[in-house]
């Protein structure tokens, strides 16, 4: 039997985890990019002023998009840097268009990245109604949202 034209998921042996890269928008329009285990967590903490030090300054207004990354920590610090170094047209690309960044990331690291971009919009209904003892706890609220969009959702 052929694997011709198959993904090769081989190095998807040494994933750590599931990590999310999210750029959030903030209140001066700019992006700010990063990663983290707990999505639920990391959002909280940025819009009430615990997160970094560039969003205590310029408080996030929404999360412009989001992804779920399985692979190492390495990996998932090496795309956050490779983000954080594209300009304002690129980041605008990705928000709109957020399959690209995979593409952009495979070609550039040489590698086949198991990443998903994730509905945004689902993402921020969840963080209202968030139950925070769970999620102090490890629970991950966002685990169950689906991994892309459906047309006409």
């Amino acid at each position: 039997m052929s694997n011709k034209g198959k993904a090769d998921w081989s190095h998807a042996m040494g994933v750590d985890r599931c990590f999310w890269l999210y750029m959030l928008e903030c209140e001066n329009g700019s992006f700010y990019t990063g990663y983290t285990k707990n999505l639920a967590i990391r959002y909280h903490h940025h819009k009430n002023g615990k997160g970094s030090r560039y969003t205590r300054s310029f408080k996030p207004v929404k999360i412009a998009q989001c992804w779920r990354l399985f692979d190492s920590v390495e990996t998932a610090l090496k795309v956050e840097r490779f983000m954080k170094n594209q300009g304002r047209k690129t980041k605008l690309l990705w928000v709109e268009k957020p399959e690209n960044l995979k593409l952009r990331i495979s070609k550039n690291m040489d590698k086949e990245l198991i990443l998903f971009p994730f509905d945004v919009l689902k993402v921020e209904r969840e963080s209202k109604k968030m139950d925070w003892e769970k999620i102090k706890n490890g629970f991950d609220p966002f685990v169950d949202i689906p991994i892309s969009p459906k047309k006409g959702s």
